[in-house]
C-alpha cells in the first residue's frame, strides 16, 4: 500500500511540474490604484526633558522624577494613552578631550483621540509638575485610527479591484480576446501618517505658550490601495 501511494505522488507531482512548464501567451501585467484623504483621527506626541550634570546618579534621578510625575498626571487622562518612556545618557568631554560631565534625555510618547484633552496635557506637561521640571515638545504627528483606517480600507480595496478590473476589460477589448482570466493579484495599503514638526522657540514665547493649551490642528492623511497583478487574455 505504501508504494502504491508513492507512485501516486509522484504521478501527481510530475503532472503538475509538467502543467507548470506549460507556456503562457498572451500574459499582460496589471496597476491600478485607488486613493482619497481622510480625516486624521488620532494624535501622538513627543515630549522630552534633557539635562546635563556631573553626578550621573543625581541626573537619573532628576531625569526619572519628572518622567513619573509626568506619567501620573498622563494616567489621570482616560481619554490619552502612554506610548511609553525612553531614555539615554552619554558623556560630554571638553576641550581637551577630557570627560567633564553627563547628559541625559528623557522622553514621553502620549496619543490620543481627543484634541481638546490631549492640548491641555500637553500644556501641562510643559510646566514643572510636582517639584519635577517642566518638559519640552519635541514633535506632533497625525495620523488615522486603525478603526477608521480598516473602514476606509474596505471601500479603497473595492475601488481598486474595480479600477483592476477595468484596465483588464480595456486590454482585453485591445487585444480583441474574447475573455480574461486572473493569474494572480497583490492587493497593498498605504499612508494614514502626517507628521508636524515644532518650531523651537525663545524663552519668553515658551513661558508665554506653557500658560495656554498647545493647538492642534489634524488635517487629513492620505490613504491609497494597491492593485497590481497578472491576467491571460483568451483568444
Amino acid at each position: 500500500m505504501k508504494y502504491i501511494l508513492s507512485a501516486v505522488m509522484v504521478t501527481a507531482m510530475t503532472s503538475a511540474m509538467a502543467a507548470s512548464d506549460i507556456p503562457m501567451f498572451n500574459v499582460v501585467n496589471i496597476d491600478a490604484s485607488a486613493t482619497r484623504e481622510v480625516a486624521n483621527d488620532l494624535a501622538s506626541a513627543v515630549l522630552f526633558v534633557e539635562l546635563t550634570d556631573t553626578d550621573p546618579a543625581r541626573l537619573s534621578d532628576k531625569i526619572n522624577q519628572t518622567l513619573g510625575n509626568a506619567l501620573k498626571l498622563v494616567k489621570q487622562q482616560s481619554a490619552v494613552q502612554s506610548g511609553g518612556t525612553g531614555y539615554a545618557t552619554y558623556p560630554l568631554y571638553g576641550k581637551t578631550n577630557k570627560q567633564e560631565g553627563w547628559r541625559s534625555r528623557g522622553e514621553l510618547r502620549i496619543s490620543s483621540r481627543d484634541f481638546a484633552v490631549l492640548s491641555k496635557l500637553l500644556a501641562q506637561l510643559q510646566q514643572p509638575i510636582s517639584g519635577g521640571l517642566p518638559m519640552q515638545l519635541a514633535n506632533v504627528s497625525y495620523g488615522v485610527s486603525d478603526t477608521a483606517k480598516a473602514k476606509a480600507e474596505e471601500v479603497l480595496i473595492e475601488e481598486g479591484l474595480q479600477a483592476f478590473k477595468q484596465r483588464a476589460n480595456l486590454i482585453q477589448k485591445g487585444f480583441s480576446g474574447k475573455s480574461w482570466k486572473m493569474i494572480n493579484v497583490n492587493v497593498n495599503t498605504s499612508g494614514g501618517y502626517r507628521p508636524q514638526p515644532v518650531m523651537m522657540m525663545k524663552s519668553s514665547a515658551m513661558d508665554m505658550a506653557r500658560t495656554e493649551s498647545a493647538p492642534i490642528e489634524s488635517g487629513e492623511s492620505r490613504l491609497t490601495v494597491n492593485v497590481s497583478g497578472s491576467i491571460q487574455v483568451n483568444e
